[in-house]
């Protein structure tokens, strides 16, 4: 059994997965739309920011916090906005699961 192959193999179930099928087909249709895809590009700008400050140890601006909120329901009053969002959010959980297992199994073979 050979690890790389095996990789290669879950790339390819990821890809193939419905969950990753069906947010790639939302995320082309909305990205159609430059406003869309210059709105939510720029929301996640916005988030990285104030993530990027968290990691660095760093308290975001409140205003900025604030900012990022108030874009966040302004695009998520469009519903297919909203349902893409919660599409991620899915595929989040799905591959933090996945890296969870990984890590798990790597750290009984590395103690």
């Amino acid at each position: 059994m050979n690890p790389y192959d095996n990789a290669h193999e879950l790339v390819r179930a990821l890809k193939n997965c419905k969950e990753v099928k069906e947010y790639l087909e939302l995320k082309e249709e909305l990205y159609k739309d430059e406003k869309n895809k210059e709105m939510i590009k720029d929301f996640r700008d916005k988030q990285m920011e104030i993530q990027n400050l968290l990691m660095q140890g760093k308290e975001a601006e409140q205003e900025k916090i604030e900012k990022l909120q108030s874009l966040y329901a302004i695009l998520a009053s469009n519903v297919k906005i909203k349902e893409f969002f919660d599409k991620e959010i899915a595929l989040d959980v799905m591959l933090s699961d996945i890296y969870k297992i990984i890590g798990e199994a790597l750290k009984e073979i590395m103690e």
